[in-house]
């Protein structure tokens, strides 16, 4: 019976991080594809599998622990799948730093080759690679459509929601209202979002290791009791069979969670 629970949760576990990486990757998918393709069935898909994962889950912790470790199984998933979602948006934001710099040198070199800073952001549109060129193509088309170029490069900027896109569409309104040599200050632009990725990256390696340590601490002492669980059901069921045994479970795990956010957010470095 225990090896038979034990081999649940396991499949279970594994199905959770199975949909966690491929809604992942579905959602970057979404993100590359061309805009005029339809995508509402494969949303739908989408969506189903995130709300059967969730729901395996629950049914796994209720055969293997009762009503708690439904909740915790199912508390679990939505947890794994938020953080999913947030790590995704983080890597895409990253990405589009990446392609900025890059873009940037391409809006330079068009500039200085005589073209007026509208050609040059169709021309740079062209040469970027997704995410980025969706963005730009938004910004172009805005342009052509009559939008007025503060208000296009207000709303491409809120769109693209990064520092270095509002550092980029900054240079372009003081441009537009005091004039000045624009490609030396693109250059400038270009270093700086070059230099700042550079450092993001080595901040992120510096850190790997703490946030790998905080991962396991606060894995540990679930991953224990399970254990006990498997070993010594009687006892955990003595306790779990008492309002201060529930209470005391219930504090723990809201201080593990509790403490697992702390650690990431001294981790994060603005």
């Amino acid at each position: 019976m225990s090896i038979s629970i034990a081999v649940l949760v396991l499949v279970a576990l594994s199905c959770v991080g199975l949909g966690v990486r491929s809604a992942r990757r579905e959602r970057v998918r979404a993100r590359l594809a061309p805009t005029e393709l339809p995508a509402q069935p494969h949303l739908r898909r989408i969506d189903a599998r995130l709300l059967a994962i969730p729901l395996f889950l629950a049914m796994a912790g209720f055969f293997a622990f009762g009503p708690i470790g439904a909740a915790i199984g199912l508390a679990a998933a939505l947890v794994a799948r938020r953080l999913g979602g947030r790590r995704s948006r983080r890597a895409a934001s990253a990405l589009r730093d990446e392609q900025l710099a890059d873009a940037v040198g391409a809006l330079t070199s068009a500039i200085r080759a005589g073209l007026s800073v509208p050609q040059a952001l169709a021309y740079t549109a062209q040469e970027a690679e997704p995410p980025l060129r969706g963005d730009l193509e938004s910004l172009v088309r805005d342009l052509d459509g009559g939008v007025p170029s503060a208000d296009a490069v207000v709303s491409w900027t809120e769109r693209v929601g990064t520092d270095d896109a509002r550092l980029l569409g900054s240079v372009l309104e003081l441009h537009r209202r005091t004039g000045g040599d624009l490609p030396v200050v693109l250059d400038q632009v270009a270093a700086t979002i070059r230099e700042r990725v550079a450092a993001g990256r080595e901040v992120r390696a510096l850190t790997a290791q703490a946030r790998l340590s905080g991962l396991i601490l606060g894995l540990l002492p679930i991953g224990f009791f399970a254990f006990l669980w498997l070993t010594s059901r009687r006892e955990i069921e003595g306790a779990l069979g008492t309002r201060a045994g529930m209470l005391s479970v219930g504090l723990g795990l809201a201080m593990e969670a509790g403490a697992f956010l702390w650690i990431r957010r001294l981790l994060e470095v603005a």
